[in-house]
């Protein structure tokens, strides 16, 4: 299993994973008078970087189904611990591309999936 959304496995669709490990730091974050970094870490946030292969139409209906609801749940393999890690994220907007509407054949494309 490389990518599952809400229950669904669409392991089968990834052509491409990438996992970002954010750091969020506050905006009094910076070089003080002394010319020494400050760092106020506020939080660490994951960001799935994903890439879809080209598919047909029953596997579009099926992963967009999966993402229908904006915040969702998340399962991928961790690289940090090389274990299944689960997420609960929002994702950006799906945009479907048909190479061929009469086979009923998309383009691959991108989406990113960001903690919550």
């Amino acid at each position: 299993m490389i990518l599952n959304i809400n229950g669904t496995d669409v392991s089968h669709l990834v052509a491409g994973l990438k996992v970002g490990y954010e750091t969020l730091v506050s905006e009094d974050s910076g070089r003080n008078a002394a010319g020494d970094t400050v760092l106020d870490i506020i939080n660490r946030k994951i960001k799935l970087y994903v890439s879809f292969r080209p598919m047909f139409t029953d596997d579009m209906i099926s992963l967009l189904g999966a993402m229908e609801p904006y915040v969702i749940s998340v399962s991928f393999l961790d690289p940090k611990s090389n274990a299944v890690k689960t997420i609960q994220v929002y994702h950006g907007t799906p945009e479907p591309e048909y190479y061929n509407v009469n086979m009923g054949l998309y383009k691959a494309f991108n989406l990113n999936f960001i903690e919550l």
